[in-house]
């Protein structure tokens, strides 16, 4: 429990927000803003199917079997009567209806918004998001890798609603900040790896959403969507659960700037990091990178002046162009027809073929969820202020993000993957062919050729509700480097890319040509390269293998990292830039029983400080109240880099 009331007196408001705050003329908008969590890590006699990595045994919740608890989270955002709310769920997936009962995506938002309408807030279905991390250590809840647990399920649900509804009981004023990250150094596009296209554009783009206090600076909430993939950790392989890297930013966030960070996913079809499978301490170092640049965009966030509060949402049929999964889908038997819970045995769904066991698909079947061939799905987009949030109901491949971002026509877009429903992989037609050539499985998870076109019209609908004038686009291909096919590859990432200390690791991968595996060398050697050719940027050089390769530079700077490797059919280079900041320091200052701290060094100012007196109590906040009875205390202060600096007073 804090002690006192927080309080700051105009010039401490002025320090409070030195940075993107203070450039603008008019104030930020004032909204006020909760947030939520709740666990859904299963009981430990409560063992689960896990799904991303085929059929496998199951899963308790024991703690030797839980990496990391999986969890719900949510943020709900409200001016006046009107509020709009996100939920992330660790699962890896959640379908807007499922045969086994009323415990659904769309369900969940049904339940959240009657409950919270309760409450007195203008609030419906189209008001609320609920999308999942698409954790591959995580149960599945529909079907494919194995039976759905009716009991579980509906505890998804309950927990869904119940954190979206706890979120919007305990609402602080914020203000609100808009910014943008970009993490496409993790996602493959220079290596050939399983999904990832060598030589394709990435989506890097990791929008955030900042709610601070509007008088002391602190951190409520924070919500970030993350494009690739959380499939690091083999749940069945190892026979673990896991949030995977969405867990461990959330545990970094949650502790550097306090406040609860929501971390979800953006563009996610053939967005897969290079270090895809590589387990635990892989999904750590994703993580830690990911982190460093969500804080690193804070430093340049922008606030939200408009106070604009709305939503659309559109609802479609769209042709299925996948018999397979129809079949599969049509095939399932749930376990209780009539939708109550009960202890009946779960009974697997699955064949074996001669390769691997087929497991069917509990998406629901009937209306509004399926009419037919057709597949009945929701499309929601959120505008806050200047700022857009699109949903894609599944894996949607970066042409469709980048359409969405388009048919908008101006404002800031952000797209949230895995929403509303999880549809599987989806790509404009044309991409069709090269799915095979790339050796993926996006063809067989495509539920329907036409989802990309529906999801980007769908979302020129909902621009005009919005009040922006719609730009109609086709998506494309988007190719930057065709030749990378009869290349090798490397491509690595630093953990971070920035810091205050000397020393950087660089996560590395290589790797053939494409059209030398797919054509057994015809079309060129396939083979791996021997080793990289590392330039530090500070005149230092090294051969290494792949991996985790560290260098020291001498002081602060900015450098640039490239690392290449040579081949019979051509050369490949991947380029980074890293930076090490002055060391951090902090000084407080004390004017009319405000405390305000200040940063000096390091990645330039202050996004969190964290408060503790002498008398037991804390606090939070770049500018606090001195609590009564406190006469000395320490502060520690997080800067957008992550580094910290403690300080007496």
């Amino acid at each position: 429990m804090r002690s006192g009331r927080l309080l700051a007196s105009a010039f401490a408001i002025a320090l409070v927000f030195s940075g993107a705050a203070s450039r603008a003329a008019p104030a930020p908008a004032l909204f006020r803003v909760g947030v939520a969590v709740r666990d859904i890590t299963p009981c430990p006699t409560c063992p689960q199917f896990l799904g991303g990595f085929g059929y496998g045994d199951r899963v308790d919740g024991k703690p030797e079997h839980v990496n990391d608890p999986l969890q719900v989270r949510a943020m709900a955002i409200a001016r006046g009567k009107h509020m709009v709310l996100f939920a992330i769920v660790d699962t890896q997936g959640y379908f807007a209806g499922n045969q086994e009962g009323p415990w659904g995506n769309y369900n969940a938002r049904l339940g959240a918004a009657k409950a919270i309408a309760k409450l007195g807030y203008a609030v419906t279905e189209k008001d609320i998001i609920v999308s999942s991390t698409h954790s591959h250590a995580a149960p599945t809840i529909m079907g494919i890798w194995g039976t759905t647990d009716p009991k579980y399920l509906k505890f998804v649900h309950d927990s869904t609603v119940a954190a979206l509804v706890a979120a919007a009981r305990h609402l602080r004023p914020a203000y609100l900040y808009a910014g943008h990250g970009d993490i496409a150094t993790v996602s493959i596009s220079n290596v050939t790896q399983t999904d990832g296209y060598q030589g394709w554009r990435p989506d890097g783009d990791v929008p955030v959403l900042w709610a601070r206090d509007p008088t002391t600076g602190a951190t409520i909430g924070l919500y970030a969507n993350v494009p690739t993939h959380a499939d690091i950790v083999n749940g069945v392989g190892h026979h673990l659960i896991s949030a995977d890297h969405p867990g461990v930013e959330r545990r970094i966030l949650d502790a550097d700037l306090g406040g609860t960070a929501v971390v979800a996913m953006g563009t996610l079809g053939r967005q897969e990091t290079i270090v895809q499978v590589g387990g635990v301490s892989e999904a750590e170092n994703v993580g830690h990178y990911v982190a460093n640049e969500i804080e690193r965009a804070l430093a340049n966030a922008r606030p939200i002046i408009d106070g604009t509060l709305a939503a659309a949402e559109q609802y479609l049929l769209v042709p299925a162009t996948n018999p397979a999964l129809l079949g599969l889908n049509a095939a399932n038997k749930v376990a209780d027809p009539a939708g109550e819970v009960t202890k009946k045995p779960l009974v697997t769904h699955c064949v074996r073929n001669q390769v691997e066991k087929i497991c069917t698909i509990d998406r629901a079947i009937l209306p509004p969820f399926a009419a037919g061939d057709d597949i009945g799905t929701w499309f929601t987009a959120f505008r806050i202020g200047d700022v857009v949030y699109a949903t894609e109901p599944g894996e949607a491949f970066n042409e469709v993000s980048t359409a969405i971002r388009r048919v908008y026509g101006g404002p800031d877009v952000r797209v949230i993957g895995m929403a509303q429903d999880q549809l599987g992989y989806y790509y404009p037609p044309e991409t069709y062919p090269w799915t095979f050539i790339n050796n993926s499985d996006h063809q067989i998870y495509n539920a329907s050729l036409f989802l990309g076109e529906a999801n980007v019209n769908a979302h020129a609908l909902n621009a005009l509700e919005l009040g922006f004038m719609p730009a109609p686009n086709h998506e494309t291909n988007q190719i930057d480097d065709p030749g990378a096919l009869r290349r090798v590859g490397v491509q690595f990432f630093p953990i971070p890319r920035e810091q205050a200390g000397t020393t950087f690791v660089f996560d590395t991968k290589w790797s053939g040509s494409v059209l030398g595996a797919l054509t057994s060398g015809v079309l060129g050697p396939d083979a791996d390269p021997t080793s990289i050719s590392w330039d530090f940027g500070d005149g230092a050089h090294l051969s290494s293998g792949q991996g985790l390769i560290s260098h020291t530079y001498a002081g602060p700077g900015s450098y640039t990292v490239t690392a290449s490797v040579t081949g019979p059919t051509g050369d490949s280079h991947w380029t980074q830039t890293v930076i090490v900041d002055d060391p951090l320091s902090a000084a407080v200052s004390h004017v009319g029983g405000i405390l305000t701290v200040a940063a000096s060094g390091g990645a330039g100012e202050a996004v969190a400080a964290h408060w503790s007196f002498d008398n037991g109590a804390t606090a939070d906040g770049i500018a606090v109240s001195m609590p009564s009875g406190a006469t000395s205390g320490t502060v520690t202060l997080v800067d957008p880099a992550g580094n910290r600096a403690t300080a007496t007073f």
